[in-house]
């Protein structure tokens, strides 16, 4: 039997299900006029939780990292010796050098301290951001050096995740989060530390970028040669319209993709000659984009996973708004995707995989397998942004359709309007 058929539930369409989000033509002004982008970085991105890194990444009292959020700040996350973690704003209250920087200041860098010294002056900072220490702090006039100090922005952690808002009266995390993101936090994402990373620059708008993993209309064209190169034949091996689902929930949202079953495993011989085919190498490696064959053991996972009860569960992708997602999948391993905006035509886009510490060569390879294969869609997903931003940039076209498959984009990119037009009207009160 055809995945189509195997998958097909014949439950109709998904976004009348939101009427809240029409079924009319859209228009994509929000990617490529400037007015826009600059009132939704003060909107979205000055207002917003963003994820900044994993607790990881902070193993002991003084770990630190820093990072460079175009249009936002420089800024330093670290340890405390009471195992929180502040962020500070990375400025010197001297003459507003950076602080924390090696060779370079635009990159980021990480480390471990007892203090921070700014390289022009020798001013030293507490791991809390305070002034400790002022250079001839005697020549100075009617000096408060208690009330000096790196500032400090808002900064809280979710299952492991950093987060950071630059908003002086943001609401709490969790409360931001809510009740679906609740539930999945004990997911065990502790246990996966082994990391693949991938970041680029793409010449697109950020919410273009977003917009190609919400959905899964577009593989058998865009990754064809991966699929089958017979498109007629690729078009065949995606689940229908009707196999996922779908939760819109405050800002943010969840969808839940059906995906093939681990291969059982592999008598000797069973193989065949090689082939210049990626299904054989996916065969010979027992890996693929959907993850290993050879599933690790974690444990119990929490019983909000696959929510929809979909067949053949593929991974639960949650949408934390504006520019993050996580995704959790059946065999065992995460995925997270994050896009920085730095103009209305680029953004930064970041791509990290993270599976259980391989015991052997074989699962080595195994994730390898599926890290670069991730990778390499990745890529083929920023080329299409590209082509689709500089053909918008025109102006040509000003209205186009979105299919039943797509209503997260169109949700995602309601959203995103909404909340700029909430600002600009506060602001005008």
């Amino acid at each position: 039997m055809a995945i189509q058929e195997k998958l097909a539930t014949g439950r109709g369409k998904f976004t009348p299900e939101y009427p809240e989000l029409g079924t009319g033509p859209v228009d994509y002004d929000d990617a490529v006029s400037e007015e826009f982008f600059l009132a939704e970085r003060e909107a979205v991105f000055k207002r917003s939780w963003l994820k900044v890194g994993r607790m990881e990444q902070l193993p002991r009292t003084g770990s630190y990292f820093t990072r460079e959020l175009a249009g936002l700040g420089s800024i330093v996350i670290v340890r405390q010796a009471d195992g929180t973690v502040k962020a500070l704003h990375n400025v010197c209250a001297h003459r507003g050098n950076k602080v924390v920087w090696q060779e370079h200041p635009a990159e980021e860098t990480a480390g471990s301290c007892r203090q921070f010294t700014c390289k022009y002056h020798g001013w030293r900072y507490g791991l809390d951001g305070k002034v400790a220490h002022v250079t001839n702090e005697d020549q100075f006039f009617d000096l408060d050096k208690d009330a000096l100090g790196m500032p400090q922005l808002h900064c809280d952690t979710w299952a492991g995740f950093v987060f950071v808002n630059f908003d002086p009266h943001a609401q709490p995390l969790r409360t931001a989060l809510g009740e679906k993101f609740t539930g999945v936090e004990s997911y065990p994402f502790e246990q996966l530390t082994e990391r693949y990373a991938y970041k680029t620059r793409v010449k697109g708008n950020w919410k273009l970028s977003i917009d190609t993993i919400l959905e899964w209309y577009h593989p058998p064209y865009v990754h064809g040669r991966f699929i089958n190169p017979d498109v007629s034949k690729a078009e065949k091996l995606v689940p229908p319209p009707d196999a996922y689902y779908y939760d819109l929930f405050t800002s943010h949202m969840l969808n839940s993709v059906p995906g093939p079953p681990p291969l059982p495993p592999r008598k000797p011989g069973e193989l065949g000659p090689a082939k210049r085919d990626q299904r054989w190498i996916y065969k010979l490696l027992r890996a693929g984009l959907f993850g290993p064959d050879d599933i690790p053991d974690l444990g119990e996972l929490p019983s909000v996973l696959n929510p929809g009860g979909i067949k053949s569960w593929g991974n639960d992708a949650y949408w934390l708004f504006p520019n993050f997602s996580v995704q959790i999948w059946a065999r065992g391993f995460y995925i997270t995707y994050q896009y920085w905006p730095e103009a209305v035509d680029s953004h930064s886009y970041e791509l990290d995989i993270y599976f259980t510490p391989p015991r052997n060569a074989a699962e080595r390879i195994a994730q390898e397998m599926v890290a670069q294969t991730t990778i390499e869609f990745a890529m083929q997903d920023s080329n299409t942004v590209e082509a689709t931003h500089s053909a918008l940039a025109t102006g040509a076209n000003r209205q186009f359709h979105l299919s039943d498959q797509e209503l997260m984009i169109r949700n995602f990119h309601k959203v995103v309007r909404d909340t700029v037009a909430a600002h600009q009207a506060l602001d005008q009160k």
